[in-house]
């Protein structure tokens, strides 16, 4: 070991970091001018010395991590709201409500929040509340903790982005426009600055120096990286983030866990606002964070609780991050110097009991979970892997959505995907294998031929890597040779196939594939939503009309042309009107929606289709695919409360059971007399449709998407 590392050792230990402690209380408490005068500039020094050597250390380390190339956008501007948590900080809110309204980035709501002040913190609000997009809400009864309203300002929010800034803090006025850029990037879930530590007007620290113990980060300059590598690379040691008044982040649901914490909770709910995504820094905007000498957490540091909320954090990295042994014992050491130093404590079973770092290290961890989709695209298995991801994310899991692009993205699509679920597109990462490396990915979900074929060649490489795909119909329906290719790839690298159909396992009984026991079915499954019928006069249908409803692709194998055909035919029988609503968009919506005739409405792509289910009386699938499996449109019809008309297909009778009407195929076609007996059958025997229609709301509550993923998550965790 050099000279020059002995020295900077013994400054940065334990022993002098206590003794330093120890001075700095003394000087504050019984020589307050020497204290501001001359200790802390000469602490500040030493601290600014202190890093630029650890910062050359960084630059040598082979331990530095991996930085994330961010991707950008043109007129990129989304709306952040700014949520400002007051209580008993009138002295500070001009200063504080200026430099928010002084911002440089003017796309912004303010969300004013009074926890209950005693002093005139709602005089000086109201000046402040009557400017453009702002909201002040006051509690007649404090909330009990600043975590409450956060949550409560975050419930509030109208932004995708949400800034909360901190009554007693100040900010400079590039704050947005530094950090707004960043989330151009869907991977990127937080973005913070550089912080100053404020005290009775003066500067006496800096967030470069209370960094300064972390060499494997660059605090001079901008850098975005993974979560994963983030957690790895230092804060799961320390809270990296001193201040949350200089950090913006994504809008998700508040982590209940953080209301019980006193000290923790922000770093806590950072903790879980990243998980399988991206942070991002910038040294240029800078954060004014106000240290008060008296301060709760100051108080909360000589209390067993600190010790407390420390393990709990230890606990939640452990739960939700791939990081060495090594992150839990260094988090240790720090305690441990705290505890005999500023803690006071004598005894280290006495410490041993307040962080048990065992247990962390036994605790069970989380897969991180990467889900491939072939494109934001219409068809259940570009569908579907949206709807799981935003229930694992629900439900707290480590999960990232990477698009291979091998289609076209439609934007209504997109919106399917929960905004604050990472996401990150192939062609902008430098390859598969550099994601899961960065990401730390444990299981790679794929649904589609050519995307599992695709990841079989970073899979089969990396043997710690789960593959698992999901058969969504697509193979049955492929040629032979382009069938023995992917046959050929998969068989090597998937460790599970789910099928949702038993015809799905013809491929591969047909090709000997053979590892029977890496196959489980489960059917999909969708999320509840809230229903708002479409009116029917604005479809043109009259109100006493009896109305079926298909909503698929507009190719011909889905069976556009055979329903109207069989409604036309139903209605030439005579007796209630029938009318046909077609959702969807493709070659026969370009053929038909000029001339489609009396009793159908086109209506075209619509992301909202249970509204326009929940207006028909009976979901229409009509098909003559193929490949159909588990036909979503079923499940969206149950969802929406109507019985369901389809085609024998895949596995429609085990999905439709007594909620609906099942035909078969005569030569793979649509019997169109037979079809439209059975609308004519429903629109007129009302006594039969309702039986049915009774019986949806049992039949669907197998589709929940709730109960699906717990099948999932099984196979991703490879229970038996």
């Amino acid at each position: 070991m050099g000279f020059k590392m002995k020295i900077y050792r013994a400054l940065t230990g334990s022993a002098v970091r206590n003794f330093v402690k120890r001075a700095e209380d003394f000087f504050a408490l019984n020589l307050p001018a020497v204290h501001k005068k001359i200790f802390l500039p000469t602490k500040a020094a030493a601290k600014s010395a202190l890093l630029k050597f650890s910062m050359s250390r960084g630059k040598k380390s082979s331990r530095a991590a991996s930085l994330w190339k961010i991707s950008t956008r043109e007129n990129f501007s989304p709306l952040v709201s700014i949520v400002v948590p007051n209580f008993n900080h009138a002295p500070y809110l001009p200063q504080r409500l200026e430099t928010i309204f002084n911002q440089t980035y003017k796309n912004f709501e303010v969300i004013l929040l009074d926890d209950a002040s005693t002093d005139n913190s709602r005089d000086v609000l109201k000046k402040f509340s009557h400017a453009e997009n702002t909201r002040l809400i006051f509690n007649e009864k404090n909330s009990g903790g600043v975590f409450f309203q956060w949550r409560k300002g975050i419930s509030m929010a109208r932004g995708d982005l949400i800034w909360i800034a901190e009554s007693d803090d100040f900010s400079a006025e590039n704050f947005l426009s530094e950090l707004v850029p960043a989330f151009a990037d869907d991977a990127i879930e937080l973005a913070f600055c550089r912080t100053d530590f404020i005290q009775d007007g003066q500067k006496i620290f800096t967030s470069e120096q209370y960094l300064a113990d972390l060499p494997n980060f660059d605090w001079r300059k901008n850098f975005s990286m993974t979560a994963a590598e983030f957690v790895a690379q230092g804060f799961g040691v320390k809270n990296i983030i001193p201040n949350v008044s200089g950090v913006l982040f994504r809008k998700k649901n508040f982590p209940e866990l953080c209301l019980d914490m006193k000290l923790c909770g922000d770093w806590a709910f950072y903790l879980d606002a990243i998980k399988g995504g991206c942070i991002f820094y910038s040294p240029r905007a800078t954060n004014f964070y106000r240290v008060h000498k008296n301060s709760t957490s100051l108080k909360i540091q000589k209390e067993p609780r600190y010790f407390f909320e420390h393990e709990r954090i230890a606990r939640l990295v452990a739960e939700n991050f791939r990081v060495p042994a090594e992150v839990h014992q260094a988090h240790k050491k720090n305690l441990e110097d705290h505890f005999f130093g500023y803690y006071g404590g004598k005894n280290f079973d006495e410490f041993e009991k307040l962080f048990d770092v065992k247990k962390i290290l036994s605790v069970k961890r989380k897969p991180n979970i990467l889900i491939g989709i072939l494109a934001f695209s219409v068809g259940g298995g570009e569908t579907f892997p949206l709807v799981l991801v935003n229930e694992l994310s629900r439900r707290n899991f480590p999960v990232t959505v990477l698009n291979f692009q091998m289609a076209d993205d439609l934007p209504e699509v997109r919106k399917k995907l929960l905004p604050s679920v990472p996401l990150i597109y192939l062609n902008a990462t430098g390859g598969l294998a550099e994601v899961v490396e960065q990401f730390k990915i444990d299981v790679i979900h794929t649904h589609h031929g050519a995307t599992d074929s695709a990841a079989s060649f970073v899979a089969e490489k990396i043997s710690s890597l789960r593959h698992v795909v999901t058969l969504h119909g697509m193979y049955e329906a492929a040629d032979a040779d382009y069938l023995q290719k992917i046959l050929g790839r998969v068989k090597k690298s998937v460790d599970a196939f789910v099928y949702i159909a038993d015809k799905n396992l013809v491929p591969f009984k047909e090709n000997n594939f053979g590892r029977e026991e890496i196959f489980h079915k489960i059917g999909n499954g969708l999320a509840r939503s809230p229903i708002n019928p479409v009116p029917r006069e604005s479809l043109n249908i009259p109100p006493d009309s009896f109305v079926a409803c298909v909503v698929s692709r507009a190719i011909a194998q889905k069976g556009w042309l055979p329903a109207i055909e069989a409604v036309t035919l139903a209605n030439k029988f005579g007796g209630r009107r029938i009318d046909l609503i077609l959702v969807g968009a493709g070659e026969m919506y370009d053929k038909l929606k000029n001339h489609a005739g009396e009793f159908v409405h086109l209506v075209g792509f619509k992301s909202n289709v249970r509204d326009f289910l929940a207006a028909a009386d009976v979901g229409l699938l009509p098909s003559e695919y193929a490949g159909e499996s588990f036909p979503l449109l079923i499940i969206d019809s149950f969802f929406a409360g109507r019985p369901v008309v389809s085609s024998n297909l895949g596995e429609v009778p085990a999905m439709v059971e007594d909620a609906g009407v099942v035909f078969d195929l005569v030569g793979g076609k649509v019997p169109v007399d037979e079809l439209a007996k059975i609308l004519r059958d429903l629109a007129d025997d009302s006594e039969r449709y309702e039986k049915m229609k009774r019986r949806v709301a049992v039949v669907a509550e197998k589709f929940w998407i709730e109960r699906v993923a717990e099948k999932y998550i099984a196979v991703f965790e490879d229970k038996p």
